[in-house]
């Protein structure tokens, strides 16, 4: 019987794999338009074994393969719960949707109860000159679901946790309280990710406004600072003229540390660091990089060039140069050259060369 039941899946393997190909370049080519950045995009042929497998389990609900919705299966799993309305908006305009299969599993919970959330969609190809009328007879399924919860899914599945009356009560007790867990994170992930979004909202404000104030350094508002702040703006593409190099954007986050050795933790200090050493920085770039045939410079060559010019001008012993180019490298001997090559350009400057 499941031998007879089994010739629809051979007969149509061949289409099953075209429709696996053509579902993924939809949707990957769907969600970069909508710069929507997803952890993976996992999809599957359902092999015959699991096929058979399935219609062995059910014969009183599949009487043929093709009768299986997830031969062709597709997860879609991304960070944030507010990307699975997106997503899911997505795959509602692409695809033809079975609105009778359609299932949000957070909405199947009771106010009460926590376990397994996805979105899961039945789905079919919509009508194109791209590809065979024929292909759009046959269902695939598409879940959606956030990192935290594919976590729960696969840890209940490893576990074989699914029939809740065979575990004994205390187990589906602990497993609830995991479940409950992972809900509780997942929310507090999508609220970090708001605060972020508003703190670079915020920042971003200030520096259009001039008014940065109480604004510390740290990763976002020192990115947003180099892009925002015209005078460190103008000051880099001053460097970057010395040799009439482009700019490349480049994370700075090395450098909060090194502003830091200096003395330099807010946005207000930094702006002050570039007031004092703006032309020391910017003759210490013209000795190294005028006639140089380099044409293509860091986005934060002007935060390298006033941290040499604020080590050569300040009052640094040896042991704090070697302090401070021990959090850029490891190799000691490096750093030796590198302290020794800072004291000779501290020894002329200050005897005015």
């Amino acid at each position: 019987m499941i031998q007879l039941k089994m010739l629809s899946y051979y007969d149509n393997i061949d289409k099953y794999k075209q429709i696996d190909a053509i579902v993924e370049n939809l949707l990957t080519d769907a969600l970069n338009e909508s710069d929507i950045h997803t952890m993976q995009i996992a999809h599957r042929v359902k092999t015959a074994e699991s096929a058979a497998g399935k219609l062995t389990r059910k014969p009183e609900k599949y009487s043929t393969a093709t009768d299986l919705t997830d031969l062709v299966g597709f997860r879609i799993i991304c960070y944030f719960t507010d990307q699975i309305d997106p997503i899911s908006r997505i795959v509602e305009n692409l695809f033809d949707i079975d609105r009778d299969n359609y299932v949000d599993k957070s909405k199947m919970l009771k106010p009460n109860a926590f376990g397994y959330l996805s979105v899961h969609y039945i789905c079919s190809l919509r009508p194109s000159d791209e590809y065979d009328e024929e292909l759009t007879h046959f269902k695939f399924e598409i879940q959606i679901r956030t990192v935290l919860q594919h976590t729960w899914a696969e840890i209940e599945h490893d576990l074989g946790y699914k029939n809740e009356l065979g575990v004994p009560r205390h187990v589906r007790r602990e497993f609830s309280q995991m479940a409950s867990l992972l809900e509780v994170a997942d929310a507090g992930f999508g609220r970090i990710k708001e605060e972020l979004k508003n703190y670079s909202d915020r920042v971003i404000e200030q520096l259009r406004t001039g008014d940065v104030a109480g604004i510390t350094i740290d990763t976002l508002s020192l990115r947003e600072f180099m892009r925002y702040n015209e005078e460190f703006i103008n000051f880099t593409n001053d460097i970057a003229e010395i040799c009439g190099a482009s700019l490349t954007d480049v994370n700075a986050d090395p450098y909060i540390r090194q502003l830091d050795f200096l003395g330099v933790d807010t946005l207000t200090s930094l702006i002050e660091l570039m007031g004092m050493q703006h032309d020391l920085a910017l003759k210490m770039a013209r000795q190294t990089l005028e006639n140089s045939e380099i044409d293509e410079l860091a986005s934060s060559v002007g935060l390298f060039y006033l941290c040499r010019a604020a080590l050569v001008s300040g009052h640094y012993s040896d042991i704090d140069m070697t302090r401070y180019f021990s959090l850029l490298m490891d190799n000691p001997k490096m750093i030796e050259r590198k302290v020794a090559h800072m004291q000779k350009l501290r020894d002329n400057y200050y005897a005015g060369i």
